[in-house]
This record gives structure tokens, C-alpha cells and sequence, in this order.
């Protein structure tokens, strides 16, 4: 009898969360649906601005504008982009290539053991996420370094944090730079590549981690 009910609220459990799922899916697409018209109307009139109007104060403050303008539409995008990779709608390729390598191109001093090793996913997307967490974590006051270290069947990279952003609000308080969404990017493409992305400690130091699976 107890496991019948146990399985009843299992079913009941995955339910609710699929709903939860779909009224998430469903709340992205209507804001970003709503963010679009008027955002295309202010990118078209701010083509249409003149580059110097001779008043002082609108010289510098309608670049300005244009600027937070162009910031909110590249936001929307990223958005768009998160939501489609984490419900699949949004296409990921699938190649074989080595994954120290792409994480020299990242921006960040590297150290990889061993020196070589392949993993098979979507290298621009990953090379995009690591990009962009590499800036981030910088913004935050990281060192700027990251190892990879090969443990098991996956692949560990670690990005040191300072040690007042040791939680999972990484990017989203008031000095995160607003790069919030380089941790969503991340976690969203990790995710599609059976890995995960999360906040670890060793040896008293945080660490922005990110897991991924070796060739498969």
C-alpha cells in the first residue's frame, strides 16, 4: 500500500513539475514576444538620431541611450537563446575536440591535467560559455586563472571566486556587472551536455566549477 501511495505522489510530483516547466517556457516566450516590438521600434529611431545635435546635454546623453538600448535587445537575445538550449528547441552540434585547447581561447591563464583530452559537444557554444564566465568571473574580482583537471569520466574546470561570492548568487548582486546571464548560458549548455554547473569549496576556497562529460 505504501509504495502504491509512493508512487502516486511520485506521478503527482513530476506533474506539478512539468507544469511548473511549461508555465516557465510559456512566461519566457510572452515576455520576450512583448520586449521585441518595442525594442525593434527603439533600435530603428535611434538609427535615425543625428550624431550631434549641438546641445551639450543631449550629445551625451542619446549615446548613452543607444548604448543601454543596444545592452537590453543583446539581453533579450542571450534570453531567447537560454530558454531554447534548456527546453531543446534551440540546435546544439555535436563534434569531437579538445577541450584544454578551447579553454586557452577563453581569455583566462589555463592549466590543464593532463595537457590534452577530448570531450563532444557544441565547441562554439561551450567556447561562448567559457568566454563569458571568464569576464565575469574577472568582473567579480576573480584572478582571471582556471584548471581543468580530468576526474574520472568527466572533465572538472574551476574558476577561483572571491571568497564574498561564494554562493549561488554569483553575478547577481549589486557589483556582478550584470552578467548574470553568462551563469545562466552556462548552466543552461552544461545541462544539454550531461554536465552541471554550481559553486564548490576546496581547501577553504570557492570555486565557480563547471563538470562536463569526456567523449561519449
Amino acid at each position: 500500500m505504501q509504495d502504491v501511495e509512493s508512487r502516486h505522489r511520485l506521478r503527482e510530483h513530476n506533474r506539478e513539475l512539468a507544469e511548473l516547466v511549461a508555465t516557465k517556457t510559456e512566461l519566457v516566450s510572452a515576455l520576450l514576444h512583448e520586449l521585441r516590438t518595442p525594442l525593434a521600434a527603439a533600435l530603428a529611431m535611434i538609427d535615425l538620431l543625428p550624431e550631434s545635435t549641438g546641445e551639450p546635454f543631449l550629445d551625451e546623453a542619446l549615446p548613452m541611450i543607444a548604448r543601454k538600448v543596444h545592452r537590453i535587445d543583446e539581453v533579450v537575445a542571450e534570453i531567447a537563446t537560454i530558454s531554447g538550449i534548456e527546453n531543446g528547441t534551440f540546435p546544439l552540434a555535436r563534434t569531437t575536440f579538445d577541450l584544454p585547447e578551447l579553454l586557452a581561447e577563453s581569455g583566462a591563464a589555463v592549466t590543464a591535467e593532463p595537457a590534452e583530452g577530448l570531450v563532444t559537444g557544441d565547441r562554439e557554444r561551450l567556447g561562448q560559455v567559457f568566454r563569458r564566465l571568464a569576464t565575469a568571473v574577472r568582473a567579480i574580482g576573480g584572478d582571471g586563472t582556471m584548471t581543468a583537471e580530468l576526474v574520472g569520466d568527466q572533465w572538472r574546470v574551476a574558476l577561483p571566486l572571491p571568497a564574498r561570492q561564494a554562493t549561488d548568487r554569483l553575478f547577481t548582486s549589486a557589483d556582478g556587472e550584470g552578467n548574470a546571464t553568462a551563469l545562466m548560458l552556462a548552466r543552461a549548455v552544461a545541462g544539454r551536455h550531461g554536465g552541471r554547473v554550481r559553486v564548490e569549496s576546496a581547501e577553504g576556497t570557492p570555486y565557480l566549477m563547471v563538470w562536463l562529460s569526456v567523449v561519449q
